[in-house]
């Protein structure tokens, strides 16, 4: 199990325009990895799936269904599957660790498919040969380092064939370009997005002040991330091609999360438990973000991380909520 030290806590594990301070006031709030340590004010993140018709929802799940954290939705790429982020204590000594779930939509199983003991985990993503998966695995000497875990092998048994894919430090989240490149969220002041070759064993920056949502855009051969500014959060294109990067458009203020809608292309965010919706065809100087779905009765706090699956039939969410004591 993975012991939070004061030192990993104070290193800032989220981006900058994030609110946050250090564990020296008694009401402050602490945030490692998206995990909210509050003597006072408690934090409940749920991960919840969407069954969509077209753009009308079918059904809605709470796949998580537990008090505690539960966080990074991703889906396989065939749809049939969510991975995410849950932490647990460990019945012997209550030492908190985080591990990587699979829910399998059609049988509604929920297994533990990392369990590593002396580790945490975060940002389960399948890996571009579909065999594995990747995350960001956090030790007891606080480093941050990019692993790959075999994803059809359950339980403890999975941490057997596990690798470490790259020496690079303070990664908080990732994204595959292709089997051998990657765009890195890496932790610093500022926080900076950088492509890595693993075979290359080398780093080009691509941006600095980024947010913590990377994605692949459907249907182009781009990828997204945000910037931050005094603004907000400024959607970013990136083409792998020549490494450019091209501004968007603005995020709904309070958030930086965002996804893209698979069949239509359109970008998807939240204000509050609405999610809204903008065509970038547009001409973005009139475009406005637009209601697409509501889910007021499923989460009464407010939407953060979400992911549409590759086929269009699912969304996953998740909505946070907070106890005041």
């Amino acid at each position: 199990m993975f012991n939070y030290n004061s030192n990993l806590i104070t290193r800032v594990l989220h981006s900058a325009n994030h609110k946050f301070c250090k564990a020296i006031a008694k009401n402050c709030i602490v945030i490692v990895m998206g995990v909210v340590y509050n003597a006072q004010c408690l934090a409940e993140d749920e991960v919840f799936l969407a069954t969509l018709n077209g753009d009308e929802l079918v059904s809605v799940n709470n796949i998580s269904n537990r008090i505690g954290y539960d966080n990074q939705p991703h889906f396989t790429p065939d749809s049939k599957a969510v991975l995410f982020t849950s932490e647990f204590a460990n019945a012997d000594n209550g030492v908190r660790q985080t591990d990587s779930m699979r829910y399998d939509i059609a049988t509604k199983q929920l297994s533990n498919i990392s369990n590593t003991p002396n580790a945490s985990e975060y940002s389960p993503t399948v890996t571009p040969d579909g065999k594995n998966f990747s995350m960001i695995r956090v030790a007891g000497d606080g480093k941050q380092l990019l692993w790959q875990y075999p994803l059809n092998v359950k339980e403890v048994s999975a941490t057997n064939k596990a690798k470490q894919l790259s020496d690079i430090h303070d990664v908080g989240y990732h994204l595959w370009l292709n089997n051998d490149d990657l765009l890195l969220f890496v932790l610093g002041e500022p926080m900076v997005l950088q492509r890595t070759s693993l075979s290359l064993n080398k780093s080009t920056m691509v941006d600095t002040n980024i947010g913590r949502t990377l994605r692949k855009v459907p249907n182009k051969a781009l990828f997204s991330y945000t910037k931050g500014s005094d603004k907000g959060s400024t959607l970013m294109l990136f083409n792998p091609t020549d490494n450019s990067t091209k501004a968007t458009v603005l995020l709904p203020k309070q958030n930086m999360y965002y996804a893209w809608h698979q069949t239509k292309g359109n970008v998807l965010t939240a204000e509050k438990n609405t999610v809204v919706s903008i065509d970038l065809s547009h001409d973005l100087k009139t475009a406005t973000w637009q209601p697409w779905l509501n889910f007021a009765e499923y989460c009464s706090g407010y939407i953060t991380r979400m992911k549409m699956s590759d086929d269009g039939q699912y969304f996953a969410f998740v909505c946070v909520t907070e106890d005041e004591k």
